[in-house]
């Protein structure tokens, strides 16, 4: 009489090479993935500091704004990672308060709560406005910890410019 064998699960070797073939997957596909994840967290900083501009140039354009631009003055707007937005306003002006409150970015204790995302490239990033004396606003973006070699910084994004150089 003959034995049947039982063939109903995978051999220890079939398991092992479905391990290692996952494991040279994960290898390859991991530096990929955190990569997408970082220009994720880039586009998200220059997707909020658009907006934030926007807003203040909205603002300053409306007629009918509470609060108008200072003829002179400049205000400051550091985003960390750490903590909720910084506002330094124009010495006697609530403008930046105001615009931002308006357009709905701060929170009920009047706070931005964006936060800067980015991991690599910037550990915070700045937005400083200037009146140019006329109503309107002139912008200056910065950040305060050096760009890493083969990074693109902050100001330069705002810019346009893009890991191609373009």
């Amino acid at each position: 009489m003959k034995k049947e064998m039982n063939n109903k699960g995978f051999s220890l070797v079939e398991l092992i090479i479905v391990i290692a073939i996952m494991a040279i997957l994960l290898v390859v596909l991991a530096p990929q993935y955190l990569k997408y994840v970082e220009r994720s967290r880039n586009s998200t900083d220059l997707q909020n500091a658009t907006e934030v501009v926007t807003a203040l140039q909205v603002y300053a354009a409306d007629p009918e704004a509470t609060e108008t631009m200072p003829a002179t003055g400049t205000f400051k707007l550091q985003f960390t990672r750490t903590g909720n937005a910084t506002i330094t306003e124009i010495s006697g002006s609530t403008f930046v308060n105001a615009a931002l409150d308006d357009a709905g970015l701060l929170d009920a204790s009047g706070n931005l709560a964006t936060r800067c995302q980015s991991t690599q490239n910037w550990n915070d990033y700045i937005i400083e406005g200037t009146s140019n004396g006329s109503g309107g606003i002139e912008f200056t973006y910065s950040q305060t910890a050096a760009v890493p070699t083969g990074a693109i910084g902050f100001a330069d994004r705002m810019a346009g410019q893009t890991a191609s150089g373009t």
